[in-house]
C-alpha cells in the first residue's frame, strides 16, 4: 500500500506532529510505502531518520505542492491529510488522480469541511466530542466518521512508576506547547503555580516541559509567583521519545492536554487535564469518561466552562492528602492501557485504509 500523508502546522512541534509521526512509523512497519508532505524542519528530520520519505514544501501554492508530489513518481493508493493549507493540495491531487482521501480532525476547527466532505472516503476525529462538534456543523455523511484517539507507545512507556509515599517532595510537571493557541492552558497552569506558591508544608518542584514563543514569558511569571517560597522550577524544554518518557516518570503529578495527558497516565501519574478548549480537571472516578470523550480538553468554550477555583481544588485534593497520589495514578494507568494503546489504534486505522481501498476497487469495477 502506497500512502501519502499531507500535514501543515504552524509550530515546529506539538501533538499533531506526534500523531502523524506515530501513524507513519506504524504503517512503515506494516510494509506500507509512506511519503509525507510537510514543511522542512524538526518533524521532517525525525521522519527521514526513521527511513520515511518526505516531500518538503512551504504550502504557499497548492499547484506547486501537487507538482512536487507528482515529481516523486509514485501512484499513491490513498491520501491521509489534516486541516489547514494541507487540504488544498490534498484535494487537488486526490481529485486529479482519482485517489481515495481521509482527513483527521484534532479539535473543534471544522475548516470548511462542509465544502469538501463529499470528496472524502472517511473523516477521522481524535475523540467523540470532536466528532459530535463536527457533525453539529455538517449535517450530511455522518456515516463516514470514525474515532481514532491519540495513543501512547506501549513499547516506550512500558513500565509505569507510581508515587512513593515516603517522599518529602512532590514534583509537578507542566507540559504543553507555549504558543498563542495554547493560551487557555497556560492561563490555567499559571493559576496552578500561583496556588503552589502559597504551599508551606512540603517542597514542590515544578518541571516545565515544552517550548514555544511564550515560553520565556511563562517561566518569568512562574518565577515571580514562587519567589518567596521554597519551591523550585526546572525548565526541560521540548523532549521526545526516551527523554520525554524519563521526564514524565520524574514527575509525581502532571498538568497537561491531549496526548501529553495520555502519556502521563500511561506512566502511572495523576493527571490534571486541561486542553486548549476546556478544563477537565484531575482524572478521577467522577470525570474520566468526560476526559476520554473530548480528548482531555479538546472541545469546549475555555473559561466559559471553567468553574472558579477548580485547578486549586484539584491540586489540594492531592497535595493536602499525598496518600491519594498513588491510587489516582494507578487509576490513570488503567485508563491509558485500556483505551489508548497506539498500536491497537493504528491497527484499526490501517484496517480502515484497507476497507477504503477495497471500496474504491468495487466502485471502479461497477463503472466498467
Amino acid at each position: 500500500m502506497k500512502l501519502l500523508y499531507i500535514v501543515y502546522f504552524n509550530a515546529p512541534m506539538g501533538g499533531l506532529h506526534e500523531n502523524v509521526y506515530a501513524s507513519a512509523l506504524y504503517m512503515k512497519k506494516q510494509k506500507c510505502e509512506v511519503h509525507i508532505v510537510l514543511k522542512p524542519g524538526l518533524l521532517q528530520e525525525r521522519m527521514e531518520n526513521q527511513g520515511i520519505r518526505t516531500i518538503p514544501t512551504d504550502f504557499s501554492s497548492a499547484e506547486d505542492t501537487v507538482a512536487l508530489i507528482e515529481e516523486a513518481g509514485v501512484h499513491f493508493d490513498l491520501i491521509h491529510f489534516h486541516p489547514g493549507p494541507s487540504k488544498h493540495s490534498a484535494l487537488m491531487y486526490g481529485r486529479k488522480h482519482n485517489v481515495p482521501m481521509i482527513e483527521t480532525y484534532h479539535g473543534m476547527w471544522h475548516d470548511e469541511l462542509r465544502k469538501h466532505i463529499d470528496h472524502l472516503n472517511a473523516v477521522v476525529t481524535v475523540s467523540e466530542g470532536i466528532k459530535t462538534n463536527l457533525q453539529s456543523k455538517i449535517k450530511r455523511h455522518h456515516e463516514r466518521y470514525y474515532v481514532m484517539p491519540n495513543g501512547y507507545d506501549r513499547k516506550l512507556f512500558k513500565r509505569p512508576k507510581f508515587y512513593n509515599n515516603s517522599s518529602n517532595e512532590v514534583n509537578i510537571g507542566l507540559i504543553t506547547r507555549f504558543d498563542q493557541d495554547k493560551q487557555f492552558i497556560m492561563d490555567i497552569m499559571l493559576l496552578a503555580v500561583n496556588h503552589i506558591g502559597h504551599k508551606k508544608h512540603m517542597k514542590l518542584n515544578i518541571h516545565i516541559i515544552g517550548d514555544g514563543t511564550f515560553k520565556d514569558e511563562f517561566i518569568t511569571l512562574c518565577q515571580q509567583f514562587l519567589q518567596d517560597s521554597q519551591h523550585q522550577i526546572e525548565f526541560k524544554g521540548w523532549l521526545v521519545d526516551k527523554q520525554l518518557k524519563k521526564a514524565y516518570l520524574d514527575c509525581d503529578i502532571i498538568i497537561a492536554p491531549g496526548r501529553s495527558a495520555i502519556e502521563g497516565m500511561a506512566c502511572g501519574k495523576p493527571v490534571i487535564a486541561v486542553g486548549s478548549k476546556n478544563y477537565i480537571g484531575l482524572i478521577n472516578h467522577d470525570n474520566w469518561q468526560s476526559g476520554v470523550h473530548n480528548n482531555f480538553g479538546g472541545a469546549g468554550q475555555k473559561f466559559r466552562n471553567y468553574k472558579l477555583d477548580s485547578i486549586e481544588n484539584d491540586l489540594d485534593y492531592l497535595l493536602e492528602h499525598p496518600e491519594r497520589i498513588r491510587p489516582v495514578g494507578e487509576f490513570s494507568y488503567k485508563i491509558a492501557s485500556q483505551f489508548f494503546d497506539a498500536e491497537a489504534i493504528n491497527s484499526n486505522l490501517l484496517n480502515i485504509y484497507r476497507i477504503v481501498l477495497q471500496e474504491d476497487e468495487l466502485r471502479k469495477a461497477s463503472l466498467e
